[in-house]
């Protein structure tokens, strides 16, 4: 099981220098804003843990609309991150899930240089190369914001007024 403590104040250009393979799960809770800080060690398994947390954080949001949706923007821009994102051995991927007045941001971030963009022409059989279509498809919008090392990509989900008092 992940140890929860409180996190730090958020902070632009976050250094993600890794701290030890199986990182801690962090959470921040007050009272207008729920949010879940996470890093994850740059390999394909930190897909799932990444999507267990947001799936998790839906739950205790009591957003069920959106927890599909989110589940898959999450693992849609962690797999990307994770191989894609052109960072040294040792780095890790940082996962910020927010809700604030309705909306839930979703961020992940990491230290490589490429930006990454929809494919415009891809192959219709082809087994990889959706996933920024589904991110764009299930958001309310997406972009990437450059860091002083890396890149931020976020997606932002609207949640149904009957779930947003949360």
């Amino acid at each position: 099981m992940d140890h929860v403590t409180a996190a730090p104040p958020r902070a632009e250009g976050r250094d993600l220098a890794p701290t030890r393979e199986s990182a801690p799960l962090v959470r921040e809770r007050t009272r207008n804003i729920n949010r879940l800080n996470a890093r994850y060690p740059k390999i394909r398994a930190s897909v799932s843990r990444a999507r267990e947390s947001a799936r998790s954080f839906a739950d205790d949001i009591g957003a069920d609309s959106l927890s599909d949706d989110l589940v898959l923007i999450v693992s849609e821009l962690v797999t990307n991150a994770v191989l894609h994102g052109k960072t040294s051995p040792g780095r890790q991927v940082a996962v910020t899930i927010e809700l604030d007045s309705g909306r839930v941001r979703v961020e992940v971030c990491d230290t490589g240089d490429g930006r990454p963009r929809k494919r415009s022409k891809r192959n219709p059989l082809a087994t990889s190369g959706r996933g920024l279509e589904i991110v764009d498809v299930l958001s309310e919008a997406w972009g990437v914001t450059g860091q002083v090392v890396g890149k931020t990509v976020w997606a932002v989900l609207l949640i149904k007024p009957s779930e947003a008092a949360t």
